[in-house]
């Protein structure tokens, strides 16, 4: 598995430099609080998470190939003392984004590995599956920092314990 995250990592750098050069580059490093849309609102809180984002300019317009990979993790609520568990999904997405004005909207699709983590002071277990992620965001741009919502799909067949969340997000773009 971490050699096809690699190989396509690597094809997607290369296929990122084979774009006219016309286009900003930036690098977003963001934080995100998110609300679980799925199932899992049942059994865990809030989650929090950050991401960085590799964006690309390209053409004459306003729009950016993106290249992001993120955290995001979910406690699980009610669990007796000595007990934590939590969700993670880690997205890493190609993206389209356009800029139209001081306002951005960008569609995701990649890879998102979705974990489960129990532990107490005795036992650690966990599971880990790779499935097929969806994002789409929406953004507002004041200066190098932009405020937006994204809903990210984790798995879209819909199994009920697979992250799907509605976030809020806090960006810094940095000019290259």
């Amino acid at each position: 598995m971490r050699r096809k995250l690699l190989l396509i990592v690597a094809l997607l750098s290369l296929s990122f430099g084979s774009f006219a050069q016309s286009g900003k580059n930036y690098l977003q490093v963001s934080a995100q609080l998110s609300r679980p849309t799925s199932a899992l609102l049942e059994v865990t809180n809030v989650g929090y998470g950050g991401a960085l984002k590799w964006m690309h300019g390209f053409g004459d317009s306003n729009q950016q190939a993106t290249l992001e990979m993120g955290y995001n993790r979910f406690p699980v609520k009610g669990l007796t003392s000595g007990v934590e568990a939590h969700y993670a999904a880690i997205p890493i997405y190609l993206g389209y984004r356009y800029l139209a004005n001081k306002v951005s909207l960008e569609a995701q699709a990649g890879t998102s590995i979705n974990r489960i983590i129990g532990r107490n002071s005795m036992l650690s277990v966990s599971e880990t599956k790779l499935n097929l992620g969806i994002g789409l965001g929406l953004g507002y741009i004041m200066k190098n920092f932009e405020i937006g919502a994204r809903y990210q799909i984790t798995d879209p067949r819909g199994t009920q314990d697979d992250p799907t969340f509605l976030g809020i997000r806090l960006a810094y773009n940095i000019s290259l």
